[in-house]
């Protein structure tokens, strides 16, 4: 179990309320969820001791006391590599104005404080655009591209703040959604649930470029129509863990269940 002495620093955070699906292993979860790091801290209890009898109540109270103590043992960590770093970018909005960028400056945080954690998971909505996803009168602006704005905001002071703080080489950041939009849009002047989507990476380590063909679409479409995938997103995974995490191929293929070839989308070196 965990923490041990070969990792005392949680394998995962989910920076927000709910640990996502993603970090869930396969008897427990994997990682934990927070939305700061100091208020993390100042919610756990004292080391209240609580007495549990052997009926099913007990049981559970005994397994709600032992979760406890060990979120007790990483909120320790946490707190240490928050508080080492004292000074971040500029670059990030005011507080509250821009969430996925409050979200990634925690990230940074707890990186550059020499938190050992291997993987953060940060989640920015919006993008179920069902309606209104553009501006009527001018497609190049709207919801959407108010969204990928606020994206590339984050992003941006993300990268500034962690390479500041000297720990840039060490880090690689991906998207990702559940699904993708459709080609055509519907009566709403949005887009539907579709198959396929692009990925953005982004990291000092990532092979700079374009990853794939702009999609040929078809002269006729209909709200149906997806647009064809070129990838399986399964081999972005195996270059991740293979170059990235350097899993053998042995793991990478136990993890995601196939072979799947390797993309070149992290750098040499």
């Amino acid at each position: 179990g965990y923490p041990n002495n070969n990792m005392t620093d949680p394998l995962g955070i989910q920076v927000g309320g709910i640990v996502s699906p993603a970090l869930q292993g396969p008897v427990t979860n994997m990682g934990m969820a927070i939305t700061n790091p100091s208020n993390f801290y100042a919610l756990l209890n004292d080391g209240l001791t609580v007495t549990t009898t052997a009926t099913r109540a007990g049981d559970q109270l005994a397994y709600i006391r032992q979760m406890s103590m060990i979120t007790d043992k990483y909120a320790a960590v946490i707190k240490q590599a928050a508080q080492k770093v004292k000074q971040q970018s500029a670059l990030y909005p005011a507080q509250g104005k821009n969430p996925l960028a409050d979200q990634l400056k925690i990230v940074a945080r707890l990186i550059a404080g020499g938190l050992k954690t291997k993987v953060y998971m940060v989640n920015m909505g919006g993008f179920d655009t069902h309606a209104r996803q553009t501006d009527i009168k001018d497609t190049t602006i709207g919801a959407h591209a108010k969204l990928l704005e606020r994206l590339s905001e984050a992003i941006n002071a993300f990268m500034a703040d962690i390479n500041e703080l000297g720990a840039g080489d060490r880090v690689l950041g991906m998207t990702f959604s559940e699904f993708g939009r459709r080609i055509k849009s519907n009566a709403s002047g949005g887009t539907d649930h579709g198959a396929a989507a692009p990925v953005f990476l982004f990291g000092n380590g990532v092979q700079p470029g374009i990853l794939g063909q702009n999609p040929e679409l078809p002269a006729i479409a209909n709200v149906k129509d997806n647009i064809a995938m070129q990838h399986d997103f399964r081999s972005l995974y195996t270059a991740i863990l293979e170059k990235w995490f350097l899993a053998s191929p042995d793991k990478s293929q136990a993890v995601l269940l196939k072979d799947y070839p390797s993309l070149p989308i992290i750098g040499a070196g």
